[in-house]
């Protein structure tokens, strides 16, 4: 692995080579740059004409629980032509807007954005600054306030993913426009700040007695990325191998919190990470916070992760599920460090790009640190029934989703996102081996570190590294919405396979298809009760792959055609081999096989193969007897659907007496 200072100064090289600007033409009409949000076009026209963009940013939460006074002073190189600067923000008030020194009395503020005229600017080096107010909320503002009810005190945290920044301050709100910031936090004097640098100074306000945080410049990064937090918070920290880690959370909970532990996770992960990508860890601290009434069960942002506090505080013993989830959720916002936030997507189109890695990245993680969880099984159970559940419905849409403007970010997210993107990079591994993978993630890494990249720059380093053509698979997977089927025919003569194929068809029709067939290399398991089960490697070849290797060996009780998970689609059983796992699935041992065996299955029922009645008798004979809870969990689901849902009263009715019984 390369040193960190030596990969800090050749990943600033290459982002400042790649960030020269030249004269423009004209800006798009003022017009579609005005309009509320942030357009394509606007974001488009910036990331041409502006680059090494700062922000020092000022603010105080000491004079009021609803509004924060702040000042921020913007610099970037602008290229000529550019023409009117147009600025985000969408605060409650705004003054004093001075451009390189002089008052701005004519700026334009509305729709969210402040217009600067270009007779203010000059070509190269620019200064803006302005004061303004960001609002404090319990939900719905930039800055977001919590009151513990348990002691009365008040903590403030916030969240900008994936457009808020502009809610906050002033600022060129894209992913594509990254900036070092410094932050100046001043706060009541009981109370801690945390930030995405690390704190240089404190100075107590004689006047005041309110205490003024200073943070260190960082790294270049997004403006949703940026973050603080400011409270009473009971902090705890731990230095090893020279890296110190820091962990806060509100002190009515801190006597529940397994700081220990959870420092410890969050190191073993940031260890594994630098291992793997052959980068170190590429911001300069690390903390965390647990933070109360948080959204989402993380996020991200540089050098200072929020996690969900009730996600992380259990108040009684948890379940497995909950300590699988608590680990997951570390692993995935620890890997977002590297894939997010040093290389982060241009624009939320690619919103799939840092999310499906970071959860693949996490169970890569949780499989080599901790063996015992099962992850493989965990990251099946976890997103491909609920991918698959969205991808065979008519609303589907591609991984990749045109985004005309951030305001329609949030609409993005969801199990397109997080479920079924993680699962194609586990067959996009699988297709292009482990080192070609593992080297082509260091490459894009590195070439794109401190900046931005897309879909496509990804696939470009993974060629290179595998000498594999991805055209195909970005097509199929990235860009079609929709998933295949498949399904094996087999034909046996004379007690022995006389031809084994593999059928792909589209699992929906889809206005706008534009077909095809979708490459990809699975695992087919043939399974026998009285031999060894042959497992052979197979690479789609189009609509029907011939798998020439299963010619002549003896009838199988069932094939199996994504062994491993690695294959993404809905995958069938054959007839024979459907009613050999409906009688025999208990017997399996292995948990993953299980899980996506009880799947095919229940596929089955939706594909309208099999009869609801004959899966919930299944289900229920073996739920007794099954030992996982995730996979026992969701097959009571599944069990419970084809019982209310799919067969009509009159069939349900003979099976409610052993269902009721099942719960008691």
């Amino acid at each position: 692995m390369i040193s960190r200072s030596a990969f800090l100064l050749l990943a600033l090289a290459i982002a400042s080579a790649a960030t020269g600007l030249e004269a423009q033409a004209a800006a798009p009409p003022m017009d579609e740059m005005m309009r509320p949000g942030v357009s394509a076009e606007l974001a488009r026209h910036r990331a041409a004409t502006l680059r090494d963009v700062r922000y020092r940013l000022e603010l105080n939460v000491a004079q009021s629980d609803s509004a924060a006074p702040g000042m921020v002073t913007a610099t970037f190189t602008r290229a000529p032509g550019a023409g009117d600067l147009v600025i985000d923000f969408r605060g409650p008030t705004l003054s004093s807007v001075t451009a390189n020194g002089q008052s701005v009395s004519d700026h334009v503020w509305e729709n969210g954005h402040l217009r600067i005229p270009a007779r203010y600017l000059r070509r190269g080096e620019n200064t803006i600054s302005a004061g303004f107010t960001a609002r404090i909320a319990a939900s719905g503002a930039s800055i977001i306030r919590f009151k513990d009810n348990t002691d009365g005190a008040t903590y403030l945290y916030t969240l900008l993913v994936p457009a808020d920044a502009n809610q906050l301050f002033p600022c060129f709100d894209q992913p594509d426009l990254k900036a070092r910031f410094t932050l100046t936090v001043t706060a009541p004097r009981s109370w801690r700040v945390l930030a995405n640098g690390p704190v240089l100074r404190t100075h107590v306000q004689a006047r005041t007695q309110a205490v003024r945080w200073s943070f260190g410049e960082t790294q270049p990064i997004s403006t949703y990325l940026a973050a603080f937090a400011a409270g009473p918070w009971k902090s705890w920290s731990s230095e090893q191998g020279g890296r110190p880690i820091g962990l806060y959370a509100r002190a009515s909970r801190a006597a529940e919190v397994e700081a220990d532990s959870l420092i410890a996770v969050n190191r073993r992960a940031v260890d594994w990470l630098e291992r793997y990508f052959g980068v170190p860890y590429p911001f300069g601290k690390f903390e965390m916070l647990l933070a109360p009434a948080f959204p989402f069960g993380g996020m991200e942002h540089v050098g200072a992760i929020f996690y969900n506090e009730n996600q992380f505080i259990f108040r009684e013993a948890p379940t497995l599920g909950q300590q699988i989830g608590r680990k997951s959720t570390i692993y995935h916002e620890v890997a977002h460090q590297w894939f997010g936030d040093l290389v982060t997507m241009r624009w939320f189109d690619d919103l799939w790009l840092k999310e499906g890695f970071s959860t693949y990245m996490a169970a890569r993680m949780q499989d080599e640190l901790d063996p015992a969880s099962e992850a493989w099984k965990t990251f099946y159970l976890r997103n491909k029934p609920l991918a698959y559940g969205t991808d065979q419905t008519s609303g589907t849409t591609p991984v990749w989703q045109d985004l005309p403007n951030l305001d329609l970010a949030k609409s993005n997210y969801g199990p397109i996102v997080y479920n079924k993107a993680p699962s194609i990079i586990k067959q996009l591994n699988f297709l292009v081996g482990d080192s070609a993978f593992q080297a082509g993630l260091t490459r894009f890494l590195t070439r794109h570190a401190y900046g931005n990249a897309t879909w496509r720059d990804l696939l470009d380093a993974l060629e290179e590294t595998s000498g594999t053509s991805l055209d195909a698979f970005g097509e199929q997977y990235i860009l079609r919405a929709g998933m295949p089927v498949v399904q094996p025919r087999m034909e046996i003569v004379d007690g022995r396979i006389a031809g084994l194929t593999l059928h792909q068809r589209p699992a929906r029709e889809l206005a706008g298809d534009p077909g095809g067939w979708w490459p990809g290399r699975v695992l087919v398991r043939l399974a026998y009760h009285d031999r060894e089960d042959m497992v052979i490697p197979v690479t789609f070849t189009g609509e029907v792959t011939r798998i020439a290797q299963a010619e002549g060996l003896p009838a199988p009780d069932y094939v199996w055609s994504n062994e491993g998970d690695y294959g993404y689609g809905l995958f069938l059983l054959d007839s024979a081999s459907a009613a050999f796992v409906a009688q025999n699935i208990g017997r399996e041992e292995d948990g993953l096989r299980r899980a996506m065996l009880w799947g095919a299955l229940w596929d089955e029922v939706r594909e309208g193969r099999m009869d609801p009645a004959a899966f919930a008798r299944t289900a229920m004979r073996e739920l007794p007897g099954e030992r996982d809870e995730q996979i026992a969990g969701l097959n009571m689901g599944r069990a419970w659907t084809a019982l209310s849902t799919y067969l009509p009263e009159s069939r349900a009715a003979p099976l409610m007496g052993g269902w009721e019984r099942l719960l008691l």
